[in-house]
């Protein structure tokens, strides 16, 4: 299951990737809760797959 820092590091990797995809849409300035829910469903079902 790895270390306590390799699990923090993992968090904090996924935190910063989906800053990158909230960030990737600058004309988009607000997100509702469903967007958010939908952004981490689909990182977390595509991560597996790459």
């Amino acid at each position: 299951m790895g270390t306590e820092a390799e699990r923090q590091d993992v968090r904090k990797a996924m935190a910063f990737d989906l800053y990158n995809i909230i960030d990737d849409e600058p004309a988009k300035e607000t997100y509702s809760k469903e967007e958010i829910k939908k952004l981490i469903r689909v990182y977390v079902t595509t991560a597996d797959q790459q």
